[in-house]
């Protein structure tokens, strides 16, 4: 297997200066090697017995070229006296390439056919030669020699083609992986890299899709070879339980005093809902009940009177609720109508039908866009919660499964963002942190490293960052990946779309990969749209042509003039609900106004 070692073709280098048990340098022969490429030191070390053989494997993380007979005083003259350095006797050939090399591991030279590496404890010799392995070698290396464990295939060394990369499935589906990388870097290619091999073991996924990223896995699905299910948000009461409203409350509406939570609950205790009840029509009906109960405040069961301000702070919070959940039906509807070509389904109630979500096979896409930054936020904590509290009774009901949080800085902001308004944040954390004990994985993606809770992204033991420019993104990245080196940090910026460094327990030590594209697993119905020729062929829709007659009505009536023509729409619809009143005659006219100059209008 070490046959190769000391062969002249193999050599690409010398060592040369100071070693240490973590780096060391050597003299590079030009155009043989590149950033990111394995090379391999054979030295001796102390052994049980003596001296013994081995080789020290390393990654070249940095190379500089020098010309010691050309001062950087010589070329500023050049420069200033405008001389061509061909006619002069400096030396422009007499120039080396040095690189630096961290040290990964080392190997026996004897029986070591799976290459298992262990710590290096003594240095390389200077003088001792460097060789470039042979991709098989290589691919050993990198896998360890483990035939039986399943890998997800991610692409290929940066500069080695012929060196295939590959992350062991159950670190990534155990483990949690982050995929880091600005806007354009390619997150979402490397993302769908992923799930594509993740689909070829059948592994249940559920992603939380905010723009449509993963919609081409349905067009896609009977290639891939499984079920995608493509599901519009929906949520549903059921008469044994009314608690998903108690959780709606506390997820998005406004914030509850003691005495009108205890309001609150009496109101439901008292309030059964139907089964299957939309919870829009039950939050209607909680409603009615609180205004029954403030209608007939003075039989109270306890004797006392019931606080007015109590039922309107209950009132206020199910309108809130009430309202989001009426805006996030608007866009459901709006949704199937804009991508028909896509069937979506309304989503299975997590806590009574988790199968239908999670089941080997299938790749669930939830798909949110459109919806509110809180909304959104509520939608994954309930269907998280719901689904890892299956997998946490070990009651067998879930097999388990992988999450997918695209835009992750928006369900998991840090203490800075402010997340107060951040439901899935407690929740996520929570699966993270007890996520590997019940099968439960999370695949965080985002293109801002610096605005993600660090708590979270701490617990994720593999990385896959991608192109990074902000100072901000690069050092928080640093601070959260333990084996992420300074000039390993310094490359992030240089990466092309779809290369980057991959880390942690995924891999035996870190790589420099270039993603393999999927090109086909782009969506047909959702791409880079023409903006430019959008505004070219833009024509006023009915709505924007009855909005524009209904403003030219609104500024007859404020200069006081008889409106030419009655509005297309109901006076609420105008300024407010108060805006205009019908009069006699059909004619409208404005509520009085005493218009304060400087300040806002005051109606009389």
């Amino acid at each position: 297997m070490l046959d190769w070692i000391n062969v002249k073709d193999h050599q690409i280098g010398t060592v040369v200066g100071n070693a240490s048990t973590d780096e060391y340098s050597f003299i590079l022969k030009s155009l043989k090697a590149k950033v990111g490429d394995i090379v391999a030191t054979p030295t001796d070390i102390p052994g049980e017995e003596g001296q013994a053989a081995a080789v020290v494997w390393g990654r070249i993380v940095g190379i500089d070229r020098v010309n010691p007979f050309f001062p950087a005083e010589a070329a500023q003259e050049l420069a200033d006296q405008d001389i061509a350095i061909l006619d002069t006797v400096l030396s422009t050939t007499r120039d080396y390439l040095q690189a630096e090399v961290l040290i990964i591991g080392s190997t026996p030279t004897v029986g070591s056919a799976d290459l298992a590496l262990s710590p290096v404890t003594y240095p390389v010799r200077p003088a001792a030669g460097v060789f470039n392995p042979p991709a098989s070698v290589v691919q050993k290396l990198l896998t360890g020699g483990d035939k039986d464990s399943i890998k997800l295939h991610l692409g290929s060394l940066i500069g080695r083609k012929d060196v295939e990369v590959f992350l062991g499935a159950n670190k990534i589906v155990s483990r949690h992986l982050a995929i880091l990388a600005m806007t354009g870097g390619g997150k979402t290619v490397a993302a769908r890299r992923v799930l594509r091999e993740l689909a070829k073991i059948k592994y249940p996924t559920v992603i939380f899709d905010p723009h449509g990223d993963y919609l081409s896995f349905f067009e896609k699905r009977r290639e891939l070879g499984v079920d995608v299910k493509l599901f519009y948000p929906a949520i549903r009461v059921h008469n044994d339980d009314a608690g998903i409203i108690q959780d709606l409350i506390s997820k998005m509406g406004l914030k509850l005093s003691e005495a009108q939570r205890d309001f609150f609950q009496s109101v439901i205790t008292s309030t059964t809902p139907e089964v299957g009840e939309s919870a829009q029509n039950y939050l209607v009906r909680l409603k009615e009940a609180c205004e029954e109960r403030a209608r007939n405040r003075d039989h109270q069961d306890n004797g006392t009177k019931l606080n007015l301000a109590t039922v309107n702070a209950v009132k206020r919070s199910l309108d809130f609720v009430y309202r989001a959940l009426v805006q996030m039906d608007k866009h459901n509807k709006g949704l199937q109508a804009r991508l028909p070509s896509f069937t979506f389904e309304e989503m299975p109630d997590p806590r009574y039908q988790p199968f239908e979500i999670v089941r080997p096979g299938q790749i669930s896409i939830l798909y949110l866009a459109g919806y509110d930054h809180l909304t959104q936020s509520a939608i994954v904590s309930l269907v998280l919660e719901s689904l890892f509290s299956h997998r946490a009774t070990l009651a067998d009901k879930i097999p388990p499964f992988m999450t997918v949080i695209e835009e992750a800085h928006n369900f998991i902001p840090s203490r800075q963002e402010g997340s107060d308004e951040t439901p899935s944040l407690p929740t996520v954390r929570k699966v993270i942190t007890e996520g590997r004990k019940f099968g439960t994985g999370l695949i965080i993606i985002s293109q801002r490293p610096a605005r993600l809770d660090e708590t979270i992204l701490s617990q994720c033991n593999s990385f896959l960052v991608l192109r990074l420019v902000n100072p901000k993104d690069k050092n928080f990245v640093r601070s959260v990946m333990e084996n992420l080196s300074e000039s390993d940090a310094k490359i992030l910026q240089t990466f092309g779309p779809g290369q980057g460094i991959v880390s942690g327990q995924a891999v035996r030590f870190p790589l420099l990969v270039q993603i393999d594209h999927d090109k086909d697993l782009e969506s047909t119905a959702i791409g880079d749209e023409d903006f430019i020729k959008a505004v070219r062929e833009f024509k006023p829709g009915s709505d924007t042509e009855k909005a524009g007659k209904n403003k030219a009505l609104v500024d007859e009536l404020l200069r006081g003039a008889t409106p030419s023509a009655p509005p297309e729409a109901p006076a609420e619809d105008l300024v407010g609900a108060d805006a205009v009143a019908p009069v006699g005659g059909g004619k409208r006219k404005l509520p009085d106004i005493d218009f304060n100059p400087g300040g806002r209008p005051k109606r009389n």
